[in-house]
This record gives structure tokens, sequence and C-alpha cells, in this order.
């Protein structure tokens, strides 16, 4: 491991982090409350200043830079009232100039704007500097649904008739710091809850981060995964997936707390908390992209990677930290993974990605085998970082949700708060699964060796752990024992280790099941498990409590 702490930074970090958690809550997430977005103004001609439709962005996370009408008319049809047509031109809002990356483009993917005296009118928006695929829109500021497939009919054009008088339309359901703060509110409640801050953004906005793990059990031994989201702040369906993500690692379940027992969890909802206030896309309030900026000149680092660095510092002190995830959405059509290469890390690190990407997709109907991408280590991003600093010992690796549809299938599922919801909860399991972590409900079993069985420590196959046993011949056996497994009905499965290929064929490198056990009484029990034949690997097997 490299020598790169900074002490300055790390005692500056202890120290920000120690008051913040001593803080009311409520008064913690006020601090540094800044409401500048009340001054948001929509540029538009004369004709739109003049005409019944008004274009409004003066609300937080509100964006768009102009308004153009092109025409209108009234419309009328043979046995059907008249109505007004109102055709205009929107211009979504760039990001400011990078002065950390200047040869990146500023991004205007986000839109988020209120429409005025519109009910019964035929509107159509043209959408320009940004890719319109069914966006969103609401006729209270709550409650979202997308526009269907025939009032998106044209690329880059949203038409229809509504039937109120107001209505919001955004590039994608909104995730406003409000919101969070409200969420934080309730999370802050449960025990399992620690909420400090790790610093103050560019423009004075506190950045809360959650402690989540079992606060009255010793921290000694734990592993510790650190999540961060909201980087770019278009990427609303990714603050809902991890939001669920969140709730599901905070509640009650008995699997919630069995990963509360034995993980500690560092959770920073928003590390762009400007950008999202004030509508950006893909910057901060500086236009300096935070995802790339781990490597950057201190002159233009910004404020917020400075807190996530000092943070990153002070809990990696004594140990490195088990797993890192980086919370993304993307304009692909598909959920991802963006695995580094082994040719950029090390074989061992990329069969530990791969492992952490089979079990993901595992009975994951929104994730195929086939929509994992692969790109080279870089310092620049957070995952190289990490890389630099721990050399593999920590896995970090960035998931991107889709905004529009699932499998590259537009005629398929359209991605919905709902379905990210569920989404959350194969990834919840992938953590756990892959961190081994003990639990009533999902019981992973480690082979041990068996008669006819050698041990085979190539990186060049997806397993748990150090090894992995291969059959010398048909009928090798390998017995499974479980000192203590409690009364029930469980599903029992197969990890069927196979080679590290980008694309892993149906049956390898997934969950199989293997049939089913009931447990009549708490107590010893021994799965004994009989190779199919020579060369048949044998990892860890898994009793799911049904």
């Amino acid at each position: 491991m490299k020598a790169k702490y900074l002490i300055g930074a790390v005692w500056a970090a202890m120290m920000s982090t120690a008051i913040y958690a001593q803080n009311n809550v409520g008064e913690l997430l006020l601090s540094g409350k800044n409401e500048n977005y009340l001054d948001n103004r929509v540029k538009c001609n004369d004709e739109t200043a003049n005409c019944k439709v008004k274009f409004f962005t003066n609300f937080e996370s509100g964006s768009l830079d102009s308004a153009s009408l092109k025409n209108m008319a009234l419309v009328t049809a043979q046995m059907q009232p008249s109505h007004e047509k109102y055709s205009f031109d929107l211009f979504s809002k760039f990001d400011p100039e990078n002065p950390a990356n200047p040869q990146l483009q500023p991004s205007a993917r986000w839109y988020f704007f209120l429409m005025t005296g519109v009910k019964d009118k035929e509107i159509i928006l043209n959408m320009h500097n940004s890719d319109t695929r069914r966006p969103f829109y609401s006729y209270n500021g709550k409650d979202y649904m997308r526009f269907s497939k025939e009032e998106c009919s044209q690329p880059g054009q949203i038409r229809k008739k509504y039937d109120s008088d107001s209505v919001y339309v955004a590039y994608f359901t909104p995730y406003p710091e409000s919101y969070l703060h409200s969420r934080i509110g309730e999370w802050s409640k449960r025990s399992c809850v620690e909420v400090g801050s790790i610093g103050k953004s560019e423009n004075g906005r506190v950045m809360p981060i959650l402690t989540v793990t079992n606060r009255e059990k010793d921290n000694k031994g734990k592993k510790t995964v650190y999540i961060h989201g909201r980087i770019h702040t278009s990427e609303t369906p990714g603050s809902w997936h991890l939001d669920q993500m969140i709730e599901t690692i905070t509640g009650n379940s008995k699997y919630a707390q069995d990963l509360r027992d034995n993980i500690v969890f560092y959770i920073l909802p928003f590390t762009n908390p400007d950008g999202v206030q004030e509508g950006r896309s893909r910057s901060n309030t500086n236009g300096i992209n935070l995802e790339v900026n781990y490597d950057s000149p201190d002159s233009v680092t910004a404020q917020e990677v400075r807190n996530i660095l000092g943070f990153l510092k002070k809990i990696t002190a004594e140990k490195p930290l088990d797993l890192v995830l980086n919370m993304h959405s993307q304009s692909l059509n598909q959920v991802t993974y963006w695995v580094h290469s082994a040719e950029s890390t090390s074989d061992e690190y990329y069969k530990k990605l791969l492992l952490l990407s089979n079990l993901t997709i595992n009975d994951n109907p929104y994730f195929r085998k086939d929509d994992l991408k692969f790109s080279k280590h870089a310092s620049r991003y957070m995952e190289g970082w990490f890389w630099d600093n721990f050399n593999g010992e920590t896995v970090a690796i960035t998931f991107e949700t889709p905004y529009t549809f699932y499998n590259n299938k537009p005629d398929g599922e359209w991605v919905s708060l709902e379905n990210l919801r569920s989404q959350a909860m194969n990834s919840v399991y992938a953590i756990g699964d892959y961190l081994q972590i003990p639990s009533s409900e999902r019981i992973i079993v480690e082979e041990k060796g068996g008669k006819g069985f050698t041990k085979s420590k190539d990186q060049k196959h997806i397993y748990f752990g150090k090894s992995y046993l291969v059959a010398k011949k048909n009928g090798a056996i390998l017995k499974y024992k479980i000192k203590d497994l409690p009364a029930g009905e469980y599903d029992l499965y197969k990890w069927n280790a196979g080679a590290a290929e980008k694309v892993s064929p149906d049956g390898i490198n997934e969950w199989i099941k293997l049939g089913t056990h009931h447990q009549a009484t708490d107590g010893k029990f021994i799965y004994t498990y009989f190779a199919t034949g020579k060369g048949d690997r044998a990892d860890n097997i898994l009793f799911i409590r049904k």
C-alpha cells in the first residue's frame, strides 16, 4: 500500500466528522442551506414571453436554459371541440466549462421545469441539447408519470394535451436535496444509523454521511463497505436505487440485522449537493466533473472531492475497505458494472470484480450477463484511487442503472421507481454473498476438501475465497458441514464456478439450484455433493430460507 496520506487533510476530516456527528440531525441538514435556485429564470423570446404558456425553473433542481415559441394555432375538428396548439423549441442548460478537464464537453442532459397555462391545450415541446426518450411529468410535483410512447413518437419531441393548468416536466423523476433530507430524518431515527458530515460543498451545503451498523456490537472484525451516489446530478435513477438499498440495509428484516452485525456501511447519498440543488447535469457548481477529479492538481480539485478523500483516508487509516460501490445512471439502455480489465489491474482483482458482478446479475431479470462493460483502470476515477493506494485489497466498482428501458429492449420494461426498488434487493444480496456474511436467511457454506478433489488457486476462474476444488474423477465426494442449521425449509444452491470470461454461459458463474431441504429441528446438517464427472468444480453452497 502506497503511503499517500496527508496528515493535515486526515485530521481536518476527523474533526469535521466528529463535530457534525454531535449535532442534532435537523440542525445538521439545515446548516449550509442555500436557496439560490429561487433566482433561476428561463430565457424567453418576445413571442414566448407574451403567450399564455409560461415556463419556470425557480425551484430546487430546476433547469431549462431557454424557450422559444415556434407557432400557435386554433385546431378545429368535425364533431370535436376546438383547442389551442402551441409548439415550442426548448433548450436545456449546459453545465459550466470544466476548469479541471477543459477537453470535456459540458453536458446539458438534465431538464426540469414547470409549465403553466396548459390545460386543454395541445403542447408540442421540441427538446434540444438533451436526448428526450419518454421523460416524466407531474401535476403536483410529487407523483410522476412517464410520457407514453405515442406522446414521444418523434425523436426529441413531446406532444400532449394536459388535464391541469400546471405541469412539471423532468428528464427523470427528480430526487432533490429536500427529499434526501426528509429520508435522512427518517433513517436517523433507527438505532443502527448515525448521521454525520464529511464537510461542506463549494457553496456551503453539508454533505451528510450515514454510518450503518449494529452499534451495540464491537466493530472489530466487521467488514467495511463504502457507497456513494449522485456524482452526476442528472442521474436520479441511481438515487432512487440507492435510496431503497439504504431502506433495506437499515430495515427490520432478519437479513438486514445480520448484515449490520457483520458490516459497517458508510453511505454518502449525495457527493454533489450543489449540482443537485442547482440543476446541473454532470458537474458541480464550478463546472468540475467530480467523477474524474481524483488525480487533478490541488488548484482544480473540487471541495467535494477533497472532502471525500479526507473521509476515505480517515476510515482506511487502520485497514482498507472491503468493498466500494460508486452508484450511477447511464444513457445506455441496460444495467451494468464497469469492470476494470485484468491487464490494467491483476487477474485476482479482475476475478473479484467478476464475482461481484455475476452475483448481482444472479436471478435479476433487469441485468443480463452480456450487459457488463469493461474498461482500463485510470487514476482519475475513485476506483483508480483505491487501486493506486491499496493495490487490489479494496474492490471498488461503478454500478449503472439506465434511464430508459432494460436489456436493450425498447418494447420491454421501462425503468420505474418500482423496479429500481426491486433491483436494490439484488444489489444488497450481492454484497452479502460476496462478503460471505453469516446469516440465518442466506447461509453460505465453504468447501473444505473432499475425497477425489484437488485444490485449485488459479485466477482464471470466478470463485469465492482463495481456492476452489476440482474433481479428479467421476463420483468424487465432498461434504459440506453446518454446525447449527436453524429449523425450516430451504432451497439449496451451488456456485457453479467457471472461466473468468466477459460473458459467462448460462448455468456458469451463478447459483445453480441443487434441491430443497427440510430441517426439522435446530442442529447439525451435512450435505454430500457428488461430482458429476472429472473436472467438475466445487465451491461454496448457499441455503436460502423459504
